[in-house]
This record gives C-alpha cells, sequence and structure tokens, in this order.
C-alpha cells in the first residue's frame, strides 16, 4: 500500500504552486503590451495563410472543427494517454489526407479531385496541423483539469 504524503509536502507544493502563480502574474502584467502585440502578430500570420480556394477554406475549416471535438471527446476519457491519442491522430490523418501513403497506394489526387480541392503546399499542411494540435490543448487540457477538481470536491465531501 502507498504511503500517503505527509503535512511537509502538501505545503511546500501548495507554496511552490503560489509562487509559480504570482510569477506568471508579474510577468504578464510587466509584459502584458507585448503579448498583446504577439498575440495579433500570431493572428495576423495565420490570416495571411488561410487558404484562399474555397475547397482548401472548406477543408481547414472542418479540420478546425474536428479539433475541437476531438479534444472535447477525447478529454471525456478522462486521462492523458487519451490527450495523446488525440494529438497523434488528428494530425496523422490531416497529413494522410494532404499526401496520401504510397507505401499503401493512398493517392490522395483521388479523393482531393472528387472534393474539387487544390493540393495545399507542405508548409501549410504542417502549420494547419499545429494549429489543430493547439485548438485540441486548448479545449483538452482545461477540461480534464476541470473534471479532475470535480473528482477531488467529490471524493473531499
Amino acid at each position: 500500500m502507498a504511503d500517503s504524503e505527509g503535512g511537509g509536502t502538501k505545503i511546500m507544493r501548495g507554496l511552490l504552486i503560489a509562487a509559480v502563480l504570482v510569477a506568471v502574474l508579474v510577468l504578464g502584467i510587466v509584459f502584458w503590451e507585448q503579448i498583446l502585440n504577439s498575440i495579433g502578430d500570431g493572428w495576423n500570420y495565420l490570416a495571411d495563410r488561410f487558404p484562399s480556394q474555397g475547397g482548401q477554406q472548406t477543408v481547414v475549416i472542418i479540420y478546425l472543427v474536428l479539433a475541437v471535438l476531438f479534444g472535447i471527446l477525447f478529454s471525456k476519457a478522462g486521462h492523458f494517454t487519451a490527450y495523446g491519442v488525440a494529438m497523434g491522430l488528428l494530425p496523422l490523418l490531416w497529413f494522410v489526407f494532404w499526401e496520401g501513403f504510397p507505401l499503401l497506394g493512398l493517392n490522395p489526387a483521388s479523393w482531393k479531385n472528387a472534393l474539387d480541392v487544390a493540393h495545399m503546399g507542405p508548409s501549410a499542411v504542417i502549420l494547419w496541423a499545429i494549429v489543430g494540435a493547439a485548438v485540441i490543448t486548448i479545449i483538452f487540457v482545461p477540461l480534464e483539469l476541470w473534471e479532475k477538481f470535480r473528482r477531488r470536491k467529490r471524493a473531499l465531501s
């Protein structure tokens, strides 16, 4: 049977968490304008690289909606292994959609022609895969932490 933590360990962990939160708060206040400028620059970077072809726009939007759904659905699994699966599965399917899998004879030209979608360059495919992974993270992690908080609260009551 595992030994439970002592009181001193819990106090030190609480003090460490408090110190980190204060440091993040102070850094956020000090660098507020730089943070806002960076967010704006990042948004402009993505907006400038949003596909211009209608079919590509639709595919990117569907991909981002799927990223949101993966974040929500995989958070219901209740552990970070599911997060790893979602983080691997969606971007890999994204790459297979655009680049195919030649070893197995999967040629993306056939389904892209059927959907009337022009080929997207590798840098754009990678950029949107990263954006999708970020969306999964932004959705999954808070939901997982909230569920962990609720379980702990129920266990204490």
